[in-house]
């Protein structure tokens, strides 16, 4: 498996804080989860998803951003040793479909246009 750069925690500290520590109170080692496209977002997608699980995770990468705006050659994203089955778990894992969502706004309505009422 391959290992983060020693440098990846300096760009946000909070996420040094909620990275898993070793019995000697070290960061856990971090593992590729996965290498994605940073040219539809699906890289800020997946590093949502998996905060909202509570896995920290960060991306790594970013050749060609300077002249195209976007790494082009894709970003790998890395999550704590500990968390990865989970993390490659909840990537594997179906997506809902929007129809058997409650709440998402796909269920019919009765609207009145107010001109047929009383009629």
């Amino acid at each position: 498996m391959e290992q983060a750069k020693d440098f990846w925690a300096l760009a946000d500290p909070a996420l040094l804080e909620q990275w898993p520590k070793d019995e000697r109170g070290r960061p856990e080692t971090a593992e590729k989860l996965v290498l994605q496209s940073e040219l539809d977002g699906m890289a800020d997608i997946t590093l949502s998803m998996l905060k909202g699980y509570g896995i920290p995770a960060f991306k790594v990468g970013t050749q060609g951003k300077v002249i195209f705006g976007f790494a082009g050659l894709g970003v790998e994203i890395y999550v704590p040793a500990s968390r990865i089955e989970e993390a490659r778990a909840l990537l594997a894992a179906p997506a809902a479909d929007a129809d058997e969502t409650p709440g998402n706004g796909t269920e019919k309505k009765e609207v009145s246009d107010g001109l047929h009422e009383g009629i």
